[in-house]
């Protein structure tokens, strides 16, 4: 498979509106959970803006702590060091121009849905955006290194998106949103309640109990 490549344009617009999103934030909302079980909106935040930033060395320290203690383990570990960082701190450190690539791309994108949806905060997001995340997923490097198991939940299925001219895989036919298409596959289960067809009760079924 080619090589998904994300125009710096689209990963930085994606990139302001988390910001600006997190700006607009009271503290209340701050705290409250986001689709990314056992994690506040804060700790969404940390790891998003962590992944976007994240050094050789990160990366190296992250991967140890899986081998050792597992990947929930390592993220905790991770969200624990950077969420003690102020508010204005932690927005700018999300501010801060980050590496652009389909992971981090598909970190912004995934990680503000997680938070915009339990807040009721929702946006429009365009198909240049949603097609080459939901796309990566589905790949067997997708489904390793942005959310594991994507293409998992996926087989067996025609998804089928009803916002955009896209449909892909063969089986029991689940249509929507192309949105929600990417979150449930992601592994994100308040987003099957906009998604319809015989595949849905599938879909549902392969929802894990936590999600990073």
């Amino acid at each position: 498979m080619a090589k998904t490549t994300i125009p710096p344009d689209e990963f930085e617009a994606e990139q302001a509106e988390f910001v600006a999103l997190c700006r607009g934030l009271s503290d209340d909302q701050w705290a409250r959970p986001s689709l990314c079980q056992e994690w506040t909106v804060r700790q969404t935040v940390v790891h998003a803006a962590w992944h976007i930033h994240r050094t050789l060395g990160d990366v190296a320290g992250t991967l140890l702590t899986t081998l050792v203690h597992g990947a929930a383990q390592a993220s905790a570990d991770q969200v624990a060091r950077d969420e003690i960082r102020s508010t204005s701190g932690l927005i700018e450190w999300l501010a801060t121009p980050g590496k652009c690539g389909i992971v981090n791309f598909g970190e912004l994108l995934i990680h503000q849905q997680d938070i915009r949806r339990p807040l009721d905060l929702a946006r429009r997001v365009s198909a240049e955006r949603v097609r080459p995340v939901l796309e990566y997923s589905l790949t067997k490097a997708g489904s390793t290194t942005l959310v594991p198991g994507a293409s998992k939940r996926a087989a067996g299925l025609q998804l089928v998106a009803t916002d955009m001219e896209w449909t892909a895989g063969d089986g029991a036919e689940v249509h929507g949103p192309a949105e929600a298409l990417l979150m449930a596959v992601n592994g994100r289960r308040a987003a099957l309640a906009d998604l319809e067809g015989p595949g849905v009760k599938l879909l549902e079924a392969r929802q894990p109990g936590a999600t990073i």
